[in-house]
């Protein structure tokens, strides 16, 4: 858990091994749950080390172990592993459906911590298939939420807040990002700092400031800031080099299976090769996305090719 909120996650990889070996050996009911721990620990930090095609069945082994265990807390945290997997894979129905599983245990757990964080991650699902208003209201009840407890989650619900109001282009998204960032910062939480940038970065694209957004992007590698980065180059004018970047970044979804983020690489690459004039391979490109987006159904995808298509900003989530 240590090497999660740093960021070193290939530290995180070996940790949560040796801790899978170590509950091997022990006798006794809490062996189940030993395994459920490592093996959810396991699979996040593979899938945030950029090891997508390896956490899937990781987190697959976990849930048993889990389920037969019976700790609510501790079903809700696998259930979250396996959410996350959905999502990224492009099953966003099943990822809706395994995040209201894992809500529910959190809540009946009572623990605010797993609560909001369970909440920040169905708003921000609900945005990838269009439901706005069940993602502001999910949204809002977990910033709601940290007012008084969950100060851990804060950073999350806020970027979660900030992303639905940047998604309805209403007022006020780039001020919840500040004291996300102070939080995250003050805690030496990584994956919160991360989010909070990705989001700034996202809010500078559509504003018209993508150096800023490179800016802020700088040093970042996590899987998911390579489209939002092509998007920045091209909005300074540099269409080559957005169109190598998303280039390279649909190779690498494509391998790993992350098909939200193949579809999101796909239409920023078509979007690059129009604007060098590549009309042929533009169209080719738009048009895989746009089946792409279909086919998962990812209605928020969609909607970015038709807009890229017609030649709008891009970038981000929302």
């Amino acid at each position: 858990m240590l090497c999660f909120v740093a960021g070193r996650y290939e530290e995180g990889v070996v940790a949560a091994r040796a801790a899978e070996d170590a509950a091997q050996a022990v006798t006794g009911p809490e062996r189940r749950g030993l395994l459920a721990r490592a093996l959810a620990a396991r699979a996040t930090s593979l899938g945030l080390a950029g090891r997508f095609g390896q956490a899937g069945p990781v987190a697959d082994r976990a849930l048993p172990h889990a389920e037969a265990y019976g700790d609510p807390q501790l079903l809700a945290s696998v259930l979250s592993v396996l959410r996350e997997t959905a999502r990224r894979a492009g099953r966003l129905r099943e990822a809706i459906a395994t995040g209201r599983r894992a809500l529910a245990l959190a809540e009946r757990s009572g623990d605010p911590t797993a609560t909001v964080f369970e909440r920040a991650n169905l708003a921000e699902l609900h945005l990838l298939v269009e439901e706005v208003a069940e993602a502001r209201e999910f949204a809002e009840t977990a910033v709601r939420d940290t007012e008084s407890h969950a100060v851990w989650c804060a950073p999350y619900a806020l970027v979660a807040l900030a992303r639905v109001r940047m998604r309805d282009a209403g007022p006020g998204g780039s001020e919840l990002l500040d004291p996300a960032e102070r939080t995250a910062v003050t805690q030496g939480d990584h994956q919160a700092e991360y989010e909070v940038r990705s989001a700034r970065a996202e809010l500078a694209v559509r504003e018209g400031r993508p150096e800023e957004a490179l800016r802020l992007l700088a040093g970042y590698q996590e899987a998911g800031t390579a489209q939002l980065r092509a998007w920045a180059l091209l909005a300074c004018g540099r269409a080559a080099e957005a169109a190598e970047v998303a280039g390279a970044e649909v190779g690498r979804a494509e391998r790993a299976g992350e098909r939200l983020a193949e579809t999101d690489a796909r239409t920023a690459r078509a979007a690059a090769l129009a604007a060098l004039g590549r009309e042929r391979e533009a169209a080719e490109g738009f048009d895989r996305a746009a089946v792409l987006a279909e086919e998962l159904p990812y209605p928020a995808g969609a909607r970015r090719v038709a807009g890229a298509r017609r030649g709008g900003a891009g970038g981000g989530r929302g």
